[in-house]
């Protein structure tokens, strides 16, 4: 389609999108997709991204959008200038559509939102679209935008990738600018990205990242033992275990080990609390000062249940953190390790928005997994599985700095999972 005209089209539908998108400048958009249009028309695209539509997250700034990050609890004045990523982006031929829905101030994995409602899960609309990059997820899988930033701090941007059938990136905290970006708990938060395909995450990537070189992909993969999948449901075990076998038969070594450092995590958690939920009781208050009660309340059920996290917790898991990330580089030894994204198929939009006590259950089990990786600082990618579905996908991470050999090694993955049928 035209870009222009699909620009046009956009606009027209925003009545029907008001979850999904909270903050549009049409003026912008338009000017920029008929420059997108001229650059086509005269054959000068500036690159791969170059007329692709991009959703932001509402906590990056953009220019004339105000970043509430999904709150009513702040009122910000519209940002002056795009973020360092928006801009880059922008820069290489992104039109950028606005801002996206997302869980209050990113502090959810399941993306409801009781104040701008709910984004659409574009795969089964009964169940929750995950979260906290609620908006950026249904943005790409409703086919509205080509890519979307994200905000990755426990999972954010690979649960909602898992939960609508799409590819979601995390890349080593630094390896992107964090200016232009409300934080949430600073030792965490990184920028992410989502796609349909792994060769548009690369896209993007090379835009934002300052490191360029070519990955390698890693043909030796760590898949974790039977006794690690402890609460996994016999459906995700399964597609698991298909999904290595197709793997093996296309010539990928595979190996059941016992990653400790990964496993570490849980039992660092159940003894400290977790490092999210520690700063972010430490940052929030400060930040909606008086506002709390307009909070949702299940996010002020969180900050409640956090202020048991003492100040030498928060110390304990930043310094367990420091020796544990290149414990898990080492073990990895140079390969990569792969395992589901979500221990479950994700929960109904009814239950957890009717009972606030299966919220905090289906919050805690959908962010069980990823927030690992987070917690390692290792780049992951999730991946679908076979037939695009709500929690088919399988994530992928490397050592911290790996990230180009993640996604190189995502890029080949990808092609087999691709070929993976009902059966």
């Amino acid at each position: 389609m035209n870009i222009l005209q699909r620009a046009r089209d956009f606009l027209a539908s925003l009545d029907a999108q008001r979850e999904v998108f909270l903050g549009v400048a049409p003026d912008r958009l338009l000017q920029d997709a008929r420059s997108a249009a001229a650059r086509q028309a005269a054959g000068k695209l500036l690159g791969p991204l170059d007329g692709r539509f991009l959703a932001v997250k509402a906590n990056i700034d953009v220019q004339a959008l105000r970043s509430h990050a999904g709150s009513l609890a702040i009122d910000p004045q519209p940002a002056d200038n795009d973020a360092p990523i928006v801009a880059r982006l922008r820069s290489a031929g992104a039109i950028i559509l606005g801002h996206v829905n997302m869980s209050e101030f990113a502090f959810s994995g399941l993306g409801v939102n009781p104040h701008f409602g709910t984004p659409l899960n574009a795969l089964d609309s009964t169940m929750v679209p995950g979260g906290s990059s609620s908006g950026s997820a249904s943005a790409v899988a409703l086919g509205l935008a080509d890519i979307a930033l994200g905000t990755d701090t426990s999972g954010s941007v690979r649960i909602p990738a898992a939960c609508q059938g799409l590819v979601g990136f995390r890349p080593t905290m630094d390896r992107y600018e964090s200016a232009g970006i409300l934080p949430l708990a600073p030792s965490l938060d990184t920028p992410g990205s989502l796609a349909l395909y792994v060769s548009q995450i690369c896209a993007v990537d090379r835009v934002l990242s300052d490191c360029k070189e070519t990955g390698h992909a890693c043909r030796q993969i760590l898949c974790l033992r039977e006794d690690a999948l402890v609460g996994f449901t016999p459906e995700i075990k399964a597609m698991y275990g298909q999904a290595l076998q197709h793997l093996s038969e296309h010539g990928i070594e595979l190996e059941r080990v016992d990653v400790q450092s990964f496993t570490r995590v849980t039992e660092i958690f159940q003894a400290y609390g977790t490092l999210v939920s520690a700063e972010a009781f430490r940052l929030l208050p400060n930040l909606v000062g008086d506002q709390q009660a307009r909070l949702d309340p299940n996010v002020q059920d969180r900050l409640a249940q956090a202020a048991s996290i003492l100040g030498t917790d928060l110390q304990a898991l930043l310094e367990i953190r420091r020796a544990l990330i290149p414990d898990f580089g080492r073990e990895l030894a140079g390969k990569m390790l792969l395992y589901p994204t979500l221990p479950s198929y994700p929960p109904s939009v009814q239950a957890v928005t009717r009972d606030k006590g299966v919220f905090a259950r289906e919050n805690a089990l959908i962010l069980s997994v990823s927030m690992k990786a987070a917690f390692l600082n290792a780049p992951t990618i999730s991946i679908p599985v076979g037939e695009r579905r709500p929690g088919g996908s399988l994530s992928l991470s490397g050592g911290a700095n790996r990230d180009a050999d993640v996604l190189a090694t995502a890029s080949h993955l990808e092609k087999i999972f691709s070929a993976i049928g009902d059966g």
